[in-house]
């Protein structure tokens, strides 16, 4: 039972770098106002590796619950550091209406990817803790 939930947190985070990555894509794909085919499979990349990490971290989530388990960790804390700033660079660049899309993007890539990353850390240090 234990390795198959280890595998799920796998998989879900397999799904996040998947919904991440398709994130760097948008500065390529973008050609005026057309949406593209290739800027439609990377939609559906994004949306469904943000929706399928998420439901796989809700099933791990509520096993941890009862497992009882306190996930404030010092190793999560990077992350959300990492988080923070990278949503604060977002917003000021989304605020001052930046012309410049990769350094959007890549604020939005770091915030997103970060928060995942520390989601993955939570539910490993619960599973293996259930042990």
């Amino acid at each position: 039972m234990q390795k198959k939930l280890n595998m799920l947190n796998m998989i879900s985070a397999v799904s996040f770098f998947l919904s991440s990555i398709s994130l760097l894509f948008i500065p390529i794909l973008k050609n005026g106002e057309k949406v593209s085919k290739q800027g439609c499979i990377v939609a559906l990349f994004f949306w469904w590796g943000l929706l399928c990490g998420i439901a796989l971290q809700i099933c791990l989530a509520l096993k941890c619950r009862k497992l009882k388990f306190n996930h404030k960790t010092i190793k999560c804390r990077l992350p959300l550091f990492i988080s923070a700033i990278s949503f604060i660079v977002l917003m000021v660049f989304v605020v001052f209406k930046s012309n410049n899309n990769i350094i959007v993007v890549g604020a939005l890539f770091c915030t997103l990817l970060s928060l995942q990353i520390c989601l993955i850390i939570r539910r490993k240090e619960c599973l293996n803790e259930g042990n």
